[in-house]
């Protein structure tokens, strides 16, 4: 083909045919559309559509300079076949050659910087449209930003139709490309085929929007502004890479913006062609051209209609497993009134219906609070408490040992001494664990709430919604309970109580859930408070050992008194009973019987009492058997008086002088007491020997 100015000026043509195309038929139709329309995905592929635009004028301004290059040469050769002498003002040649030079810096200085900008464009828009996306997902009030129009069918129309402009206008602009001469409309072309690859994938979005996936869409509309930083990055790539590469004399380099990537999609058979030889290079002979590659290329449309069968027939059957159970879908509705069990399913193809599988035997678990970060196998209270959020407090009762009432009364603010007085606050680390429940739990399940994700979510709708009620009765059972109990006594059967609460909650909205455990990986008290709350259970310990203790010393005393301690406090109602009737008439028969009945329990339970009585009778009887037998030796001694009283007498009292004076010392002095004046020592020396011969004191 002629390389003359005649070619540049049809490819000028083309490419503002293009850039009409590219601006006013698909960009501006996408942007105002979208817009009106009120639809985010349609205004995110119209800002990549109508950057294409600048590549579009960058081709046209390209080609006619190349058309006004050719003209000034033609105008040159015509000047040289007429004899221009050399000796005249324009003696050199490149005086004369202006639009060749022009064209020169075209592709020295142009080219590159209007690449650069459409990268820097192209990159600061998917930046934005990102940080756009973003803000989505942290702002609750933008939650809506996000727009998706309600005229679906219209959109889906326009996207394919422009899919389908773009990509038939690609192939043709391609087509050309494939002469030297238009080589440079491969750049319009590859950006051409991008306008079909966006276009395509916005109607796949839509498309899913019939069958309520609304998710596909959004992540669409994330994936566009990610395909435009990767075409920019491709920009910045070949512009770094062309500085690099040699210039060959007669060829016009590439522009950077020319996208080797997307101008396989717009020539394919280029790509097929490549596939051929890479696979002749591999083998190392022409296997394209033997006879079972010819076989395979002429059978290779009925190997996809066989194996498009296939796949479709495989489609029709789903295997449950025996821990599952399934539910048929027809455009998102239920098909079934029941689930599916365990075995072979049969379903249509896809999309006319589908099977979700669900693990009915799975145990799932729901994070109900702040989780703890950097856990060690030992925790104390006192450590210092990481986590990935903060910790949100429960209520609890003030424990039973009021220990803070001596700094309240101190407080000038009586309602906050008040509510510190009979409420405290812990933290508490709550997971729970939970399955879908058997017998027809799986619809509840599903019809409970969805499985959608929120932004920046990590919970789904049904998540959230069983972590909300699980939190409320959580916080309800704790209410309840005291700080000691909840730290202490009760926190065995505590989660066991919270469970049943949890799963009654469950029951009530049917959720169709059964709830395994409700898990207190962490429970301590919140805030400054931890510290002091370490002393209560040393307290409440020393408080059992001191009534442990004491206790042992009441049950060893009543032991040692009453023999029994399980029946001393009968006994001493039974002492007040007989107290009592002792003060109304302590000889009255009923008096006696009682005293006679308790003395006899006493004495049956053992102890000091029943020593104290048994010694008692026993002396009584010892003394009355002693004045007895003194009373029997006076009567039989009568009879001896009656006979010689005066003997007797002498006799008594010789008995008992020798009785007292038989331990006595004893003098005889010869001389008569009155006539003489004795002055003597009676006290007794020491023995020598150690025999004991009378005391010291006198005698």
């Amino acid at each position: 083909m002629r390389t003359d100015h005649y070619a540049f000026q049809r490819a000028t043509r083309v490419a503002s045919f293009g850039l009409l195309i590219q601006t006013i038929g698909i960009g501006l139709l996408l942007l105002v559309t979208g817009r009106w329309l009120h639809d985010t995905a349609i205004q995110f592929a119209s800002y990549y559509v109508l950057y294409g635009g600048f590549v579009w004028l960058s081709l046209v301004v390209l080609f006619q300079q190349h058309k006004q290059e050719r003209l000034e040469a033609l105008e040159h050769d015509e000047f040289s076949r007429e004899g221009f002498e050399a000796g005249s003002a324009f003696d050199r040649a490149d005086d004369t050659r202006v639009a060749a030079k022009r064209l020169d810096r075209l592709y020295r200085w142009v080219m590159p910087a209007a690449s650069l900008f459409l990268a820097s464009l192209l990159g600061l828009t998917a930046w934005r449209m990102l940080s756009w996306l973003g803000a989505l997902e942290t702002d609750l009030d933008a939650t809506g930003a996000f727009e998706m129009t309600d005229a679906r069918g219209w959109m889906l129309a326009i996207c394919l139709a422009g899919a389908a402009l773009s990509f038939i206008f690609s192939r043709f602009v391609a087509g050309m490309a494939k002469q030297p001469v238009w080589q440079n409309l491969r750049a319009g072309a590859g950006y051409m085929v991008g306008n079909s690859l966006v276009l395509l994938a916005v109607a796949v979005g839509i498309i899913c929007r019939f069958f309520d996936r609304d998710g596909v869409l959004y992540a669409i509309a994330y994936a566009i502004p990610i395909f435009m930083i990767f075409v920019a990055l491709e920009i910045v790539l070949n512009s770094i890479l062309l500085l690099y590469r040699p210039r060959i004399p007669g060829e016009a380099p590439r522009p950077a913006f020319d996208s080797r990537i997307l101008s396989l999609f717009a020539a394919p058979d280029n790509l097929v062609r490549s596939i051929n030889e890479a696979v002749n290079y591999q083998f190392g002979f022409d296997v394209t051209s033997s006879w079972g590659y010819q076989l395979l290329l002429r059978s290779f449309g009925r190997l996809v209609v066989f194996g498009f069968v296939v796949i479709v027939l495989l489609n029709m059957i789903v295997i449950v497993e025996p821990h599952e159970q399934a539910i048929r879908l027809n455009g998102g509705r239920l098909v079934d009134d029941a689930p599916h069990g365990s075995g072979p399913m049969f379903k249509w193809p896809w999309p006319f219906q589908s099977v979700e599988v669900y693990d009915v035997s799975r145990v799932r678990e729901i994070r109900l609070t702040a989780q703890r970060l950097g856990r060690d196998e030992l925790d104390l209270w006192e450590d210092e408490l990481r986590s990935d959020v903060d910790f949100e407090p429960f209520v609890v009762v003030s424990p039973a040992l009021d220990l803070t009432a001596a700094p309240l009364r101190d407080r000038k603010d009586d309602g906050i001494a008040k509510v510190d007085d009979e409420f405290a606050l812990v933290d508490a680390e709550i997971f729970v664990q939970y399955r879908i429940k058997e017998n027809g739990g799986l619809l509840d399940y599903l019809t409970f709430a969805s499985d959608e994700f929120n932004r920046r979510d990590r919970l789904t709708m049904r998540e959230r919604a069983l972590k909300v009620l699980a939190l409320r009765e959580i916080t309800r059972e704790l209410s309840r309970m005291r700080l000691d109990d909840v730290l202490a006594r009760e926190r065995a059967s505590m989660s066991n109580a919270i469970r049943t609460s949890v799963q009654n909650a469950y029951d009530a909205r049917k959720a169709g859930v059964e709830v395994v455990a409700v898990n207190f990986r962490m429970l301590r008290p919140s805030g400054d408070a931890v510290t002091a709350s370490v002393e209560i259970p040393l307290a409440h310990q020393a408080r059992r050992q001191t009534i442990a203790m004491q206790r042992g010393k009441v049950v060893a005393e009543l032991a040692s008194v009453v023999g029994d301690p399980d029946v001393a406090d009968d006994l001493l109602a039974a002492v007040e009973a007989y107290q009592a009737m002792e003060a109304a008439d302590r000889d009255a028969p009923e008096t006696i019987e009682a005293r006679l009945a308790l003395e006899q329990r006493l004495v049956e339970a053992g102890g000091e009492l029943a020593q104290g009585l048994n010694f008692a009778e026993s002396s009584r009887w010892t003394e009355q058997m002693q004045k007895r037998a003194q009373a029997l030796e006076v009567i039989g001694e009568r009879d001896t008086y009656r006979a010689a009283p005066a003997i007797y007498r002498e006799r008594r009292t010789m008995q008992v002088l020798s009785g007292a004076l038989a331990s006595a010392w004893k003098y005889v002095i010869g001389i008569d007491p009155s006539r003489v004046q004795v002055d003597a020592d009676l006290t007794m020396p020491e023995s020598l020997l150690g025999l004991d011969l009378g005391s010291n004191e006198s005698k």
